[in-house]
């Protein structure tokens, strides 16, 4: 499996070469790292100067080293994906739905459908994240909350996402409304069920709202972090697809020397 150096490339200054040893060095240390600087070399058709000058252009004070923290490194995140499966415990529940994946097929990297995401006030950073994010893996997201992108259905987006914590605000329930009514595919994120928002989507994620009274956001609501928290478990779903391009064979990465 490739792993996503870039970030350690840069902070680190390495070369080409290095960094295909680098990858090296994460698969070893990945399978438990049992063998010698020399045996490593050797199966890397390298030598062992080269490897201990890479363990410590990164701050290491060996191979051994090298191996045993980013091995750490490494086991910690395979634990942490693992937790995925408890989300839901501090979330809240997840509709019932076999693959949330197939939501994303009308709106694939390699397609030409885009995937409008509407969110206002405080749910307005969410969805530039949500744009950003999506950017990013190579979709085309568009973030509008104007009434005339959903009215006439121009850009004939393949998916909607639509963020609301009341799962009611006006200025997000018509473009959603407007959506339904061309049969377009709605994902909501929204903090009460039953909501009009939440009727018009499929899925909708009923995200628990610590305060629902709090109209002006006055107090700590975990909602808005609940909502981004949610949609980077999607992501992570959506990017176990082979098909995708930053799919199966992409990064254990964000440790650090």
């Amino acid at each position: 499996m490739k792993h996503d150096l870039y970030k350690l490339a840069d902070q680190h200054h390495l070369n080409a070469n290095e960094q295909l040893l680098l990858q090296a060095v994460l698969e070893t240390a990945k399978n438990g790292g049992q063998c010698s600087v020399r045996e490593f070399a050797a199966q890397n058709y390298t030598s062992p100067a080269a490897v201990i000058r890479l363990s410590k252009k990164m701050g290491y004070t060996g191979y051994t080293d090298m191996i045993y923290r980013i091995g750490f490194l490494i086991q910690n995140e395979i634990d942490n994906k693992n937790h995925a499966s408890d989300i839901t415990a501090f979330i809240g529940g997840y509709p019932r739905r076999k693959n949330y994946t197939a939501l994303w097929s009308c709106s694939t990297p390699t397609g030409k459908k885009p995937i409008l995401v509407t969110g206002t006030g405080f749910c307005a950073p969410l969805q530039e994240f949500m744009v950003r994010k999506l950017l990013v893996l190579g979709y085309c997201a568009i973030g509008s909350n104007s009434y005339e992108v959903y009215e006439s259905g121009a850009l004939n987006a393949g998916l909607v996402i639509a963020i609301s914590k009341s799962g009611k605000t006006g200025t997000i329930l018509k473009p959603v409304q407007d959506s339904f009514a061309q049969h377009r595919s709605i994902i909501a994120f929204v903090g009460a069920d039953n909501s009009p928002i939440a009727r018009c989507a499929d899925p909708a994620f009923v995200l628990l709202d610590d305060k629902m009274l709090d109209d002006r956001n006055l107090t700590a609501n975990y909602f808005y972090a609940r909502v981004l928290i949610t949609f980077e478990y999607l992501m992570d779903l959506v990017l176990e697809k082979d098909e995708h391009p930053n799919g199966k064979g992409r990064a254990v990465s964000g440790f650090h020397a």
